[in-house]
C-alpha cells in the first residue's frame, strides 16, 4: 500500500511538474477523434498566493481555529460535500465546518499536491485544487482517515464562491 501511495505521489508530482511547461497545451476541443467536449482550454498555473490561502484554511481545520479562514470566502458561497449535501452562504457554510470540527479532538492533516490553475475560458476564476489526507481522533478515541481533494474557486476580489470536496475512506495508520 505505501508503495502504491509512493507512486501515485511521484505520478501527480510528475504530472503537475510537466503541466507547469510552459510549452505544454491543453486539449483542444476540435479534435474530431476526442471522446469528450473540453470545457476548459489553455489552462496555466495561477496565482500561488491562492494555493497559500487553501494551505491555511486546511491548518485552521486542524488547529480548530476556523475564525481565521472567515475572510476567504464570499458571502454567497456555495459548497458541495461528500454526501451530496450543498451549502448556501458564507454564515451556514462557517457553522457547518465549525460544527464537523467541534465533533473530532484532533485532526491531522497531510497534503500531497496544491495547484492553482486559471484558464482564458473562464477569466472571472482562478481554482485551487488540493489533494491530502486527514485523520480524526473522535471523541471515542477512536480514529478514522480520510483522503481528500478539494476545489476551491475564487472570484476576481480574491474570495473563494464555490467549493468541492471528494473523499474516500481511508484506514487510520496503527499506532
Amino acid at each position: 500500500m505505501k508503495r502504491l501511495s509512493i507512486f501515485a505521489a511521484t505520478t501527480l508530482f510528475s504530472l503537475l511538474a510537466f503541466a507547469q511547461n510552459k510549452n505544454v497545451k491543453q486539449v483542444k476541443n476540435e479534435t474530431s477523434n476526442q471522446p469528450y467536449k473540453v470545457g476548459a482550454t489553455h489552462i496555466s498555473v495561477g496565482n500561488d498566493a491562492y494555493a497559500q490561502k487553501i494551505l491555511w484554511a486546511w491548518k485552521y481545520y486542524d488547529d480548530n481555529t476556523l475564525d481565521k479562514a472567515a475572510g476567504l470566502l464570499a458571502d454567497d458561497v456555495e459548497a458541495t460535500f461528500p454526501d451530496g449535501s450543498v451549502v448556501k452562504g458564507k454564515d451556514n457554510f462557517m457553522k457547518g465546518i465549525q460544527d464537523d470540527r467541534n465533533n473530532i479532538v484532533s485532526s491531522v492533516s497531510t497534503v500531497d499536491a496544491c495547484v492553482t490553475l486559471k484558464t482564458p475560458d473562464d477569466p472571472e476564476h482562478e481554482v485551487v485544487s488540493i489533494w491530502g489526507s486527514e485523520t480524526d481522533t473522535n471523541k471515542d478515541g477512536t480514529t478514522s482517515k480520510v483522503y481528500l481533494n478539494e476545489v476551491w474557486f475564487f472570484n476576481k476580489e480574491g474570495k473563494v464562491v464555490e467549493f468541492h470536496q471528494f473523499a474516500a475512506k481511508g484506514t487510520a495508520d496503527k499506532k
